[in-house]
């Protein structure tokens, strides 16, 4: 009779720890971005799910390194996630992060993170061009970029830097036009939702061949 009491005390503190436990509210862990610098200016903020969370609160702030604030928001969901439905930046931005989980016994925990966004990356060449022969000319190819309109390309002379002549080009590939013998820099500059993204360079030495 005693051992079935004593075991009946057992059963209920456990059960008593064991909600507890249930009910600790513990702050949310930040899974993605999982670099501190990214190039997308609506990135996706995912973190790990709280147990008996109520919902979640996130507060992002967006600015101008060093500078002004571009946007202060704050939203309230339910799911593990959130992407910003507007841009963060049209450039670079330094943003913070704080997600907040509100749980059922209205206790809260929060974390903070800083993240750095430099759109410009997004719009640049993971691979310097090629630049080639082909029948006679010189061709030059590149990656396609998913986010590019469209390329311009340059060719600037290596002694003084200047450019001799641009052109603009939709897909990934185009003959340079005639070139003195000498060593030239070949320039190839996505353009991303308008605006000129950055330069990626090729040297090619040109032997006196017409270019058509």
């Amino acid at each position: 009779m005693q051992h079935t009491f004593w075991l009946r005390i057992f059963v209920l503190t456990g059960c008593v720890v064991c909600n507890h436990a249930q009910a600790a509210c513990t702050a949310p862990v930040l899974l993605s971005p999982a670099q501190t610098e990214v190039s997308e200016a609506s990135p996706r903020f995912e973190w790990m799910p709280v147990g008996n969370v109520h919902h979640y609160l996130v507060w992002l702030e967006s600015r101008v390194p060093e500078g002004r604030v571009l946007l202060t928001e704050e939203f309230q969901t339910s799911t593990t996630y959130l992407i910003p439905p507007r841009p963060l930046t049209s450039g670079k931005a330094t943003v913070r992060i704080r997600v907040t989980a509100v749980c059922n016994d209205s206790t809260q925990t929060a974390v903070s993170a800083r993240f750095r966004i430099d759109e410009d990356q997004a719009c640049r060449l993971k691979v310097s061009p090629i630049v080639e022969p082909d029948s006679g000319q010189w061709k030059l190819r590149w990656e396609t970029l998913p986010l590019a309109q469209r390329y311009e390309v340059r060719a600037h002379a290596s002694e003084d830097g200047k450019p001799v002549f641009t052109r603009e080009s939709d897909g990934a590939a185009t003959k340079v036009g005639r070139l003195e013998p000498g060593v030239w820099m070949l320039a190839v500059q996505p353009v991303c939702k308008g605006l000129k993204g950055i330069s990626s360079w090729v040297a090619v030495e040109n032997p006196p061949i017409e270019i058509h």
